[in-house]
């Protein structure tokens, strides 16, 4: 009985943990700090291609440059998790 009432508990305990909430991360990178154009990117665009160390076009408002990790290329996005490429404001002067 002792062993039937211990299995039952490691089984509820497994259920327990196997039903926890995902949480969902991001990372920020800040070492890219330019443009290489004057522009707004498109939503789902291109805004920084693998290994450049420019950002192709400026994302809109309210969205994120972000990729599924440092060596991807990233696309604009509502959502701010994976890893975020985070864009300096527009710096178009001498």
């Amino acid at each position: 009985m002792k062993s039937l009432l211990a299995t039952l508990m490691m089984c509820t305990l497994m259920l327990e943990s196997s039903n926890s909430r995902v949480v969902k991360r991001s990372y920020s990178d800040q070492s890219v700090r330019g443009y290489l154009t004057e522009r707004t990117c498109w939503w789902n665009e291109v805004c920084k291609e693998e290994f450049q160390q420019m950002f192709r076009c400026k994302c809109p408002q309210w969205s994120y440059c972000r990729s599924p990790g440092r060596y991807y290329n990233a696309y604009c996005s509502m959502t701010n998790t994976g890893y975020i490429w985070t864009q300096p404001t527009w710096d178009w002067g001498p």
